[in-house]
C-alpha cells in the first residue's frame, strides 16, 4: 500500500497513518510532510518494513533539499511518484 502525507510529520495525520502502516508499504511525503526532513528523529523513518520517500520538488521548494541529503532521505521526482502508484495497488492519502 502507498500511504500519501501531506501534513507536518507531528500533525495528527501523521501519527494516524503512522499506526497503520505494515510491512511493504511505501509512504510519500509530500507538501508539507517533507518538513520531516528536519526531524530525523521521526518515528515515521524508523518504521519497520516501510520505505519512506520525499517529493523532491516539495523538498526544493521548501530548501529542505541538502537537510534531506545529509539524513539520507529518498527523494523521488514527480516520475518516481507516477512510479510508486502504479507499483502500489492500494493508495491511500492523509491528510
Amino acid at each position: 500500500m502507498l500511504h500519501i502525507l501531506n501534513k507536518p510529520p507531528h500533525s495528527e495525520a501523521a501519527q494516524q497513518m503512522l499506526s497503520t502502516l505494515a510491512a511493504g508499504d511505501s509512504v510519500l511525503l509530500i507538501e508539507d510532510a517533507v518538513q520531516a526532513a528536519l526531524y530525523p528523529d521521526w518515528h515515521g523513518w524508523n518504521t519497520t518494513g516501510a520505505e519512506v520517500f520525499l517529493l523532491e520538488e516539495d523538498a526544493a521548494t521548501r530548501g529542505l533539499l541538502s537537510i534531506a541529503a545529509e539524513n539520507n532521505a529518498s527523494l523521488v521526482d514527480m516520475e518516481g511518484f507516477v512510479a510508486l502508484t502504479e507499483q502500489n495497488e492500494k493508495i491511500i492519502s492523509w491528510y
